[in-house]
């Protein structure tokens, strides 16, 4: 119930947000000139100015997107969503001069899907526990956001491929301007998201636009592999023009946002390019200058304290997608396998095989994959900030697993979200993590954690057994499970197979990480071995 309605005057004019269960909200703010237009396929430019109180009760749409089968999960239904997205969210206790810690949240989605108003990401639970500003964001996704018009006719822009992540940056550079006004401590920033928010946070680490923004960073299932390159990113520009039946940006730019959207979909069913791995940040030489693990190893993030991990059981969300995931072979995963480790490829099968003894072949299969796309980059990108900030770099293991259809989805790539954020009870949730009531107690640890990082860059708290920083010798891991624990090297025997990988991006390269449907198929009439 709408009790009062605060206002505050930004840099760029009034809004006038409301409470809602003691917490303030502000709600569809811009941050960006709507990327209409001639402003399409274009970096942010900022907002225009005005003078009239600007209304902050309400959540403006998301980015232009397709419907996710999936959306009964999350949530809510975000198609076909506005070009007029570039909004953002603030929570906070209250808009006075309190200097909290700041908050930024970056959704997940694959670039494709996905919003800050999401109602896994309401940020009254977190604010009312911390004592914390949250700030959640929209950024352009699929085509809008991240296709790479660099050799397109009538495109002249040199940031062409990375106007999400631009879009990014310019929600961050609000934050610095702005959000002292609503309590919020503009010099203690901590960027945080999962899967595609996580992928972002590891550009912004290496991004020169993004340098100072932000003092800490959590990436959650996302780490610095998943990015593009020129050859790759202006390939599927051309094929999605061909796709549509354009020439030129000119062309692209007259057509409907629906259009584009249908354009879309039917680009990511041939799955030419990797499936939903096509549109992402690319590593454009001016943007993102080099791929964002080396950039990060070499010390460019080395002002930044970090906190990252993974879920146990990563790729088994992909099974309710592709129900065929439960039953693939590892054998699926030859090619992929071959250009990560050549003729080892089958060394990685049997190490899976001896180190889960019994276990199904479809939950073999995913481990591989989850572990090539998500927890070995985010053990690159550990080891790599952690030469820089061997003080406050730590790693997280979310081994929870949902009881939810018969817990054969263990710990899915997703699940800590609602953990985080406190939103154990918000729609769609219990279609993932089940209604048990042993959710809370791990919830609140969750938070504290988050919160206690946010504030000083130590995660710990008195509710967790002694988290050490992470070093290349010992490796120690916070394991948040039904009993959390502190583990040295979990999982070590998957992680020495993939010693000699640098999972940074080139290698394996994004184009090789997802097996095809035929190589799906094939695999149910190969022998095992």
């Amino acid at each position: 119930m709408v009790e009062s309605f605060p206002d505050v005057e930004t840099t760029y004019g009034p809004i006038r947000g409301s409470w809602r269960d003691e917490v303030c909200l502000f709600r569809g703010v811009p941050y960006g000139r709507p990327p209409v237009g001639m402003l399409r396929f274009r970096p942010p430019e900022p907002p225009e100015a005005w003078s009239e109180t600007r209304d902050a009760t309400r959540f403006r749409p998301a980015a232009p997107q397709n419907p996710d089968p999936l959306d009964h999960i999350w949530g809510e239904v975000l198609a076909p969503g506005d070009e007029d997205c570039l909004t953002l969210n603030v929570w906070t206790p209250a808009a006075d001069d309190g200097r909290r810690p700041v908050m930024v949240c970056i959704h997940g989605g694959a670039f494709l899907i996905g919003s800050g108003r999401w109602p896994w990401y309401d940020g009254r639970a977190l604010i009312r526990r911390g004592d914390v500003v949250l700030v959640t964001i929209n950024y352009r996704l699929g085509a809008f956001g991240f296709l790479d018009l660099s050799e397109i006719p009538g495109e002249e822009s040199t940031t062409s491929g990375n106007h999400g992540l631009l879009d990014q940056v310019a929600a961050l550079r609000w934050v610095r301007d702005n959000i002292e006004r609503f309590g919020g401590d503009p010099g203690n920033v901590t960027v945080f998201g999962e899967s595609a928010g996580g992928i972002s946070i590891s550009c912004l680490m290496a991004m020169p636009a993004a340098r100072g923004l932000f003092r800490r960073a959590i990436a959650m299932s996302g780490g610095p592999n998943l990015v593009r390159f020129p050859g790759t990113s202006r390939a599927v520009a051309r094929a999605f023009l061909r796709t549509i039946g354009v020439a030129d940006v000119d062309e692209l730019r007259a057509l409907p946002t629906k259009a584009l959207l249908k354009a879309q979909k039917r680009f990511l069913r041939r799955n030419e390019f990797g499936g939903d791995l096509v549109f992402g940040p690319v590593v454009d030489g001016a943007v993102l200058p080099e791929p964002p693990l080396q950039a990060i190893r070499a010390g460019c993030a080395r002002d930044v304290a970090l906190l990252t991990g993974t879920t146990l059981d990563e790729a088994r969300l992909w099974s309710l997608y592709l129900p065929i995931l439960r039953w693939m072979r590892p054998h699926a995963l030859e090619r992929i396998l071959r250009h990560a480790v050549g003729d080892r490829w089958h060394e990685v099968i049997a190490a899976y095989r001896h180190s889960q003894p019994g276990e199904k072949a479809g939950n073999l299969t995913m481990a591989i994959n989850g572990d090539l796309l998500f927890r070995m980059p985010a053990i690159r990108l550990a080891e790599a900030q952690s030469a820089h900030r061997p003080a406050d770099t730590r790693m997280y293991l979310f081994a929870w697993k949902t009881p939810i259809r018969g817990g054969r989805l263990g710990a899915p790539h997703a699940v800590e979200i609602p953990f985080v954020f406190g939103n154990l009870h918000a729609k769609g949730v219990n279609r993932y993590t089940g209604n048990g009531e042993d959710r809370r107690a791990l919830s609140n640890l969750v938070q504290d954690a988050w919160i206690a990082f946010a504030r000083s860059g130590d995660p710990n708290h008195p509710g967790l057994p002694t988290w050490a920083v992470y070093r290349a010798d010992a490796r120690a891991t916070l394991v948040f499970d039904e009993i959390t624990t502190v583990e040295d090297d979990p999982l070590a025997a998957a992680r020495l197979i993939w010693a000699d990988v640098p999972f940074d991006g080139l290698h394996p390269a994004i184009e090789h990480s997802v097996p095809s449907t035929r190589e799906m198929l094939s695999s149910f009439v190969r022998a095992s071995s």
